[in-house]
């Protein structure tokens, strides 16, 4: 089934009682009842836009990937992606974590998420937005190894896929619960790829 246009009166006021309501108790505790009266909607006008509470959280994560690739094309600036797939890595990194921490409703929000990864809903997120298949990871994995910045002894393909599973996957490498921890695991896992893979 096609998805209805979600742009209605109080949108913005669902979003950020959502965002409230997802951050304060989780995905299975939060109360679509409450997330309705803080934002000032019927129950009727909402299962018009959406099927379920499930649909308002993976529409949320939509949203803020969205915002986050906007932050991240107004802040890096061009000039970090004539440097080294490395170098990169590492300045992405610090813009998404000026993203995360720009709104504390944000930073909040993701880590709330970070603590779904035993649940359900946080397979079928990765499910939607597949992660794991990032044209744009792709694209900036062709060109370094174009560049000559890897390893000639692994192919291509076996380094775009240990690559894209070390960064969707890094919740279950190591434990973060906190935002202020994951520049920091990040940067080791930056480390650890470019000792391991470089030439």
């Amino acid at each position: 089934m096609q998805e209805k246009e979600k742009t209605f009166e109080k949108k913005s006021e669902l979003i950020d009682a959502a965002i409230n309501e997802f951050s304060e108790r989780g995905y299975e505790n939060a109360s679509l009842n409450n997330i309705l009266k803080q934002a000032g909607i019927s129950k009727g006008t909402f299962y018009y836009h959406f099927k379920n509470k499930e649909a308002l959280y993976i529409y949320l994560i939509g949203i803020l990937i969205d915002e986050k690739k906007e932050f991240l094309k107004n802040n890096v600036s061009y000039d970090v992606f004539s440097k080294d797939i490395f170098t990169i890595f590492e300045e992405l990194t610090k813009a998404g974590m000026k993203f995360a921490n720009k709104s504390p409703s944000i930073s909040k929000f993701s880590e709330s998420f970070i603590k779904e990864k035993e649940n359900e809903i946080y397979k079928k997120v990765f499910e939607k937005y597949n992660f794991q298949n990032d044209d744009y990871m792709n694209a900036l994995i062709e060109n370094a190894y174009s560049k000559g910045e890897f390893r000639e002894d692994l192919p291509k393909e076996f380094i775009k896929s240990i690559v894209s599973y070390l960064f969707t996957n890094i919740t279950n490498i190591t434990s973060v619960s906190k935002m202020n921890d994951y520049e920091e695991v990040i940067n080791n896992l930056i480390k650890f790829m470019k000792n391991g893979l470089s030439r």
